[in-house]
């Protein structure tokens, strides 16, 4: 019996869920996923009018393209924390606080590459990401890290720039 289950093969997604519990980000990752899962937890009417944008802390920020939006999802803020925290993994800490911010981003779309770094890493970024991957012994999971820390530099830098 114990011959036959090592023999199945097992799917990546199940072997991704164990490394990262393991090295306890599982519930980090749950967290962040509420952006991509943004569209899921709303309507889609609310999702063409509202895009959830970053996590900072426990405060979700949310873009809205009119201020009619804005007040319809501040009315319903408390039904939404109860949908965005009923997708988290047990272990993860709480969203606690929707900020809505009117925004336009249709001509912002438009402008966005649609693949590749708009940057160039520094040797200070470089540095950060090796000291941050040292303890990891896997091969495949600090490649894999590796390729979500330079993503994320890659976002906070492109924010940044704007301003």
């Amino acid at each position: 019996m114990k011959r036959e289950v090592l023999n199945k093969p097992l799917s990546a997604g199940s072997i991704l869920h164990q490394v990262l519990d393991r090295y306890g980000l599982k519930a980090a990752l749950s967290r962040h996923n509420i952006l991509n899962m943004w569209p899921t937890i709303v309507n889609p009417a609310v999702a063409r009018h509202a895009k959830a944008e970053r996590l900072s802390g426990s405060t979700l920020h949310v873009v809205v393209d009119s201020s009619v939006w804005m007040n319809e999802l501040a009315a319903l803020k408390n039904v939404l924390l109860n949908k965005i925290n009923a997708c988290l993994e047990n272990g993860a800490a709480p969203i606690t606080d929707i900020r809505f911010q009117q925004r336009s981003w249709a001509k912002n779309d438009e402008a966005k590459p649609t693949a590749g770094p708009q940057y160039k890493p520094t040797e200070q970024d470089i540095r950060k990401v090796q000291q941050i991957l040292e303890p990891v012994k896997n091969e495949d999971l600090k490649s894999m890290l590796n390729r979500i820390l330079e993503k994320d530099l890659d976002l906070k830098r492109s924010r940044f720039s704007k301003y």
